[in-house]
């Protein structure tokens, strides 16, 4: 990887040392967090006074030591992604002008708004990519983890779980699919009306002097028209999405309990298991489902991907013949 072998490479790489060390903390944590909790509860229904203060305490110092390790995780991650964006960006800028690629964008046929896919395109590819990457290298920690202690609690719940986390993904692959395109083009229409905006300030004197107000004011509208229509779009399948990631989360909650308290009923498990039961199969859920948690965010990234993709493939055709920086 580029960045990694560039001078600053050497920096980003003990950034992602410490993200690593500051995942197994998080994890290790989230699994010491549970085994508290089902202890404290089970202190609870057993009437255990002594054992319910030091479970309290112990609360305490997991939460601390969350709180702590969390924040350094997200401190960590923003730092790492802006030393990547600030990296992209220059090498790309550099190119953009040194090499007088932007002679060549305004040409019938090149892609649109090359400005805004070096801005914002970057900007998003850079620290949603890192995102991902994290949290897919997490989810994996986080099942390593927690299979074990939803295994031990009862192999029945470990199965529903995969099972609906993947039938969970499946149908919202098939409901949230229209999204990357849409997000795509909606990218284009923002871009699009914010140019509209600009030629007119730079050209205000112009439109004045030749009585084009009324032709200005009908392209820019018709470009607040295009980006509302499309959003309206995009809103309708967010809707229908939403109706069934809300009730694929809020299942999450009961199914654990379905399964694990009639264990309880029968004496086959004490109290706390039902709690610690019910984070383990939330947190091991949250793992596997991460295209139903992050459907949204994944259709945005996909139209990145491909917006930077074609603005690389017309550099490099613009760029033939040009000498290097």
């Amino acid at each position: 990887m580029i960045f990694l072998k560039s001078p600053v490479g050497g920096k980003a790489k003990w950034l992602l040392a410490a993200l690593f060390l500051l995942m197994f903390g998080i994890n290790g944590m989230n699994v010491v967090n549970s085994f508290v909790g089902r202890h404290f509860m089970s202190a609870i229904e057993s009437r255990d006074t002594a054992g319910f203060m030091r479970f309290a305490w112990w609360y305490v110092v997991v939460f601390a030591g969350s709180s702590f390790v969390g924040v350094m995780f997200r401190f960590t991650e923003e730092r790492l992604g802006l030393l990547w964006r600030d990296f992209l960006t220059h090498r790309v800028v550099r190119l953009y002008v040194e090499r007088g690629i932007y002679l060549h964008m305004s040409k019938e046929g090149a892609v649109s708004n090359p400005d805004q896919r070096i801005t914002e395109d970057i900007r998003q590819l850079t620290t949603t990519t890192l995102s991902f990457v994290l949290m897919v290298l997490n989810g994996t920690m986080t099942v390593l983890s927690f299979s074990g202690v939803l295994w031990t609690i009862s192999p029945k719940l470990f199965l529903v779980a995969v099972l609906y986390a993947v039938l969970g993904s499946a149908l919202t692959i098939w409901l949230g699919r229209p999204l990357i395109k849409l997000n795509y083009r909606q990218a284009d229409c923002e871009a699009n009306f914010r140019s509209d905006l600009i030629w007119t300030h730079e050209n205000a004197e112009e439109i004045a002097r030749e009585g084009k107000q009324a032709a200005t004011r009908d392209r820019v509208l018709a470009r607040v028209d295009d980006l509302v229509e499309n959003f309206r779009r995009i809103i309708s399948i967010n809707r229908n999405l939403n109706f069934f990631t809300s009730g694929y989360n809020y299942m999450i909650q009961l199914i654990p309990v379905l399964i694990v308290a009639p264990l309880f009923i029968r004496r086959e498990v004490e109290f706390g298991v039902i709690g610690q039961a019910t984070m383990a199969f939330a947190t091991l859920l949250g793992a596997f489902s991460l295209v139903v948690t992050q459907f949204q965010a994944i259709s945005a990234y996909a139209s990145v991907i491909l917006r930077l993709g074609e603005f690389v493939e017309s550099a490099e055709k613009a760029g033939m013949g040009n000498p290097p920086p």
